[in-house]
């Protein structure tokens, strides 16, 4: 703009302008990117909608879905303000993601001498992936899950449902696609971090060999689809219990309710963990005051010429969303009373802090879904939307907290004011709601059959998975409740032991550390290998080989070995890999495989009949 704009200055009375910005600096490029982070996420509340639509049978207005979408995505804002001090200002307080943006900027906006070649090898790694993704995301998508086992034994089910990844356990199946390797962060992640999740995923594994159904639905005693309309009073929109009686228990696959078990270890292992390893410095930092931060981070130092922003402005929009909140839960027919708002929000606010620190030092965010669906499926059972309400306003304050969080740190990073981060996130924030709502109802008109499991995508691209975890969790928690699904009479009771194996599994691991201080056993983290024993059925398998293998490349090997070339380049990849993956997925949604449907000719790599893995013939679902 600085290029084309007059710089003729204009004058009204006092006030003096013109229309040229002038160049553009780092600065505005940092809070552009603020902006895009936080509305270019997927709004969790999508899901409430998207089951609404798919396996409810019921339509969302416009104004409730986009109130629904800006309460849930921006509730949690609020809750940054308050927890800056302890998670923004310390210098241990890392958030890997911010390093690898912070690289990114530095590289586009540095010194031309000294970052010529960093932009160079942008450009070069970025155009590659461009291209590349290509391939697997439209001509050849056997490379996205590449299951080796079901081409060594194709006429043989057992080894077929241990190899692919759609279907089973995904063993030596490898993906080159980005956008699957990506998702574990292979590049900017610590090793360490990477090693505990990754022991997780391998335990998961073992597990899956124990129980091979790998299925994101829920079942009848038939061993069909559960069918939530028929016990659902049509007036209340609650449980029938008597129709429910004549029709069946809730069953699920064995991979799911395993991972119930792990996921309900996560909270307790997490405030333990956090309390046995960072409870000092917590109250350390409570402690200091800004000039005792200036003297141990020069980032806090040449960051305290700005202004901060003022608590009011959080609290603001924080009672603003909670009011609508309410409003909601009354109106949308959602049945979630004030006080279950309310009490949402509090466990967000109170799991906030722990979780914020192992975000932070380990990059892995974990999450309080079952926990808030636990807690509503116990005060509200019966009521699945109210519950799926609850447990998004309770997480997803939580996730937007932390994510903002992150946005802060990387203003910080880079002496962006924090004023003008606030600004950049909210109004990004609201054009995003307007995004997710209008993608959120192509994407339905457009795949309906592959969303909610009709009919079988032949790629393997659509396949709905968020959205029937999402309703499974819903019937299981909230039509039919805890109580009746994993009481005493069920066979999923023991479920309910993971709260306080969870409680304990981080206590001989400080007892060790204390006890062998020089043995590093505090870079053994519970929380993230019980969050690595969670990732399926949630995700697919296929990034397991290809994701290792980066990340061992890239922080284990090249960071000891090749350490001045990953100081310099590794960060800057990271970013290309993601950037040209993510818009070349775009491109291929918007232009070919979406919008505008051009499907590419028929062959051996794209097998309509196998879900292009090779491996299980598709079948129609009635």
């Amino acid at each position: 703009m600085e290029k084309f704009l007059p710089t003729k200055k204009f004058r009204i009375k006092n006030w003096e302008f013109n229309l040229n910005p002038g160049p553009f600096n780092y600065k505005e490029h940092v809070c552009i990117s603020a902006a895009a982070n936080a509305g270019g996420v997927s709004a969790y509340a999508v899901e409430i909608i998207s089951i609404q639509e798919l396996f409810y049978g019921t339509k969302v207005n416009f104004l409730v879905g986009f109130l629904l979408l800006i309460s849930t995505q921006m509730i949690g804002f609020g809750l940054a303000g308050f927890i800056r001090k302890n998670l923004v200002r310390p210098i241990n307080m890392i958030w890997p993601k911010s390093l690898v943006f912070a690289a990114m900027f530095n590289t586009l906006h540095g010194n031309i001498s000294e970052t010529n070649d960093k932009v160079r090898f942008f450009y070069i790694a970025f155009i590659s992936m461009f291209v590349w993704q290509f391939i697997p995301e439209y001509m050849f998508p056997w490379l996205a899950s590449a299951a080796i086992l079901c081409l060594i034994a194709p006429n043989n089910n057992t080894v077929k449902i241990l190899g692919s990844a759609y279907k089973g356990a995904g063993i030596l199946d490898f993906s080159l696609d980005w956008n699957a390797i990506g998702q574990v962060f292979p590049l900017f992640t610590p090793w360490w971090s990477q090693v505990n999740y990754y022991i997780g995923v391998v335990l998961a594994m073992c597990d899956a060999q124990k129980f091979p159904f790998f299925s994101s639905f829920s079942f009848d005693k038939d061993g069909n689809k559960y069918n939530q309309t028929k016990i659902i009073d049509p007036v209340t929109g609650s449980l029938n219990v008597t129709a429910y009686e004549n029709y069946s228990p809730v069953y699920l696959s064995a991979a799911f309710a395993v991972s119930y078990c792990y996921s309900l270890m996560q909270p307790p292992a997490i405030i333990c963990h956090v309390i046995l390893f960072h409870g000092k410095e917590i109250l350390e930092r409570y402690r200091k005051t800004r000039e005792e931060e200036e003297e141990s981070d020069i980032h806090c130092k040449m960051m305290n010429v700005y202004s901060e922003v003022p608590y009011f402005w959080y609290g603001t929009i924080f009672i603003v969303m909670l009011i609508i909140a309410i409003i909601l839960g009354y109106t949308s027919g959602a049945n979630l009373p004030w006080w279950g708002v309310l009490l949402a929000v509090a466990v967000a606010a109170f799991m906030v802090l722990p979780m914020g620190i192992i975000a932070a030092i380990t990059n892995w965010q974990l999450g309080l879904n079952i926990l808030a669906e636990l807690v509503c499926g116990f005060i509200l059972p019966g009521y699945p939307i109210a519950n799926v309400y609850f447990k998004t306003y309770g997480y997803r304050a939580m996730t937007q907290c932390l994510l903002f969080v992150q946005d802060l740190k990387l203003g910080h990073y880079m002496k962006v004011p924090p004023r003008n981060m606030f600004i950049s996130q909210i109004w990004g924030t609201l054009v995003g709601c307007f995004v997710n709502y209008w993608t959120l109802l192509i994407i339905i008109n457009a795949k309906r059959p592959y969303l909610d499991g009709t009919t079988t995508d032949p790629t393997g691209q659509w396949v709905g998975l968020h959205a029937q975890i999402f309703n499974t969790a819903s019937i299981l928690w909230g039509l039919i409740g805890p109580k009746r699904a994993l009481g005493p009479g069920s066979m999923y009771k023991v479920i309910f032991w993971g709260f306080l194996i969870g409680a304990i599994l981080p206590v001989p691991i400080y007892l060790l550390h204390r006890k062998f201080p020089k043995a590093k056993f505090n870079l053994v983290n519970i929380p993230v290998i019980l969050f690595g024993l969670t990732t399926f059925p949630g995700s697919y398998p296929n990034f397991m080989i290809t994701g290792f293998i980066a990340s061992f490349l890239s922080q284990f090997y090249a960071f000891r070995y090749k350490h001045r070339w990953w100081k310099k380049y590794n960060y800057v990849m990271s970013a290309a890999f993601d950037s040209g993956a993510q818009i070349m997925m775009m491109v291929v949604f918007f232009c070919l495989n979406g919008v505008v449907k051009v499907p590419f000719p028929t062959w051996w790599g794209n097998d309509p009949t196998t879900q292009s893995e090779h491996c299980f013939p598709i079948k129609k679902e009635a």
